[in-house]
């Protein structure tokens, strides 16, 4: 049964933007001042190896997640029963990470986070597949990606009223938000159980190739995945600006984290907007390159603010840039992954796939950093994260626009001619 799309479109936006609020603030801020104030003595280092714990976890859910809502068959249905189930237990681990006076149990809290907030996360995403049709595709991607930049935005207001004088009160107020915002769209939308599909008896082997479609049968399917990625990889520096003011400028944990709490709030204006209007040209024009290109190509520019910053003022302008082209980039992304999937009965579990490919910077950036940096200090890691933008808008236009479009300019053309016949 789908669900009306003005209900549809409401129900994620609230909540998945609640569930990026309690999911997106402690990445951006939460956790690493949390460290620093923890181990101050080698926080650029745990910092490091608590994202890679937490991300690692994140690649692993949204593809399980997904499958899992592919194969559910109760009657509560297939998204709904993994959006609320994953609400729930990521606020236990919030809550640890909250109460948390050692790094041990904020690593064990922060993969709990991780885990069960993305199987919800995945399970937002399957239904797009499932209920959103194809030509309102890019517009709701855009409309939906102003969830995260709203989370982030609400987010920082929390941190930063709160988190100098009443941190444990802010992360129970994460964890009850985690929790709300799941049950607020269960209540909104309709569901069904999985479909009963006739099911051939497979081999560990077979099962095991399945879980990822065969790059030479659905190669944009993989080149899509490494477009992810290497735009993403530009976009995740953004975790490390609080460690950047720390290092870089010498500021305390709590001063960088209220600093960039307030960049980002006024930054993610331009996500929102930029998200949704390129959403909307997407659909008009049914062209999906042209603005993931100048998303990256926008996140690019801000890189290179934060790679020459000799103060403050050019660490705001680096973000205002990357924030943009995100938006950008995010606002037609998710329709191009829809035209890339390869089999609709599995579209939860390959959605799932990109969406551990969104996570994947989390992993490779907290590996790569102590090199980079090593290398050449700030130039070599904000220039690194650049040179993977450039790789992604490369991948990019191997992947060939969207038929409508050819569609589109093919039916533009024939006008065309039919007007020159009637003039003449």
């Amino acid at each position: 049964m789908v669900t009306n799309y003005k209900r549809l479109v409401w129900a994620i936006i609230i909540g998945y933007t609640m569930l990026s609020i309690a999911l997106l603030t402690p990445a951006l801020v939460l956790l690493s001042v949390k460290i620093i104030n923890i181990d101050p003595q080698n926080y650029t280092y745990t910092f490091g190896l608590c994202s890679a714990f937490g991300t690692a976890f994140a690649i692993i859910a949204p593809p399980l997640g997904g499958s899992l809502g592919d194969h559910t068959k109760f009657k509560f249905g297939r998204r709904r029963t993994w959006i609320l189930l994953g609400g729930v237990i990521g606020a236990v681990g919030m809550l640890m990470m909250g109460l948390s006076k050692t790094i041990t149990p904020l690593i064990i809290g922060w993969i709990i986070v991780q885990f069960f907030y993305n199987i919800a996360g995945a399970s937002f995403a399957g239904l797009m597949p499932d209920q959103v049709p194809e030509e309102k595709r890019a517009s709701y991607s855009g409309i939906i990606g102003t969830a995260q930049p709203l989370g982030v935005f609400f987010g920082m207001i929390l941190s930063s009223l709160l988190n100098a004088k009443y941190p444990t009160a802010l992360w129970i107020i994460l964890a009850f938000i985690g929790i709300l915002g799941p049950v607020i769209t269960c209540l909104l939308i309709n569901d069904t159980p999985a479909n009963n599909i006739a099911k051939n008896k497979k081999s560990f082997r077979e099962t095991a190739l399945s879980i990822y479609p065969s790059p030479k049968k659905y190669p944009n399917f993989t080149k899509a995945i490494f477009v992810k990625i290497g735009v993403l990889m530009g976009y995740g520096a953004t975790s490390y600006i609080t460690v950047m003011l720390a290092k870089r400028f010498g500021m305390s944990g709590n001063d960088a984290g209220t600093l960039v709490s307030l960049i980002n709030l006024g930054a993610l204006v331009l996500t929102a907007v930029a998200s949704i209007v390129g959403g909307i040209l997407s659909d008009k024009t049914k062209m999906q390159r042209p603005f993931i290109a100048l998303g990256g190509l926008t996140i690019i520019i801000g890189l290179l603010f934060d790679m020459f910053a000799t103060g403050i003022p050019f660490v705001i302008i680096g973000s205002i840039f990357v924030a943009l082209g995100f938006g950008i980039f995010n606002s037609t992304d998710a329709s191009l992954v829809m035209r890339v999937l390869p089999n609709p009965n599995d579209a939860g579990k390959d959605v799932g796939l990109m969406a551990s490919a969104n996570n994947l910077q989390g992993v490779l950036i907290p590996m790569m950093a102590p090199l980079l940096l090593g290398i050449g200090s700030w130039y070599a890691f904000f220039g690194g994260l650049a040179l993977f933008v450039v790789i992604g808008i490369i991948v990019l236009y191997m992947i060939p626009e969207d038929p409508r479009y050819k569609s589109k300019k093919l039916g533009d053309v024939k006008v065309e001619k039919e007007v020159e016949e009637e003039v003449k």
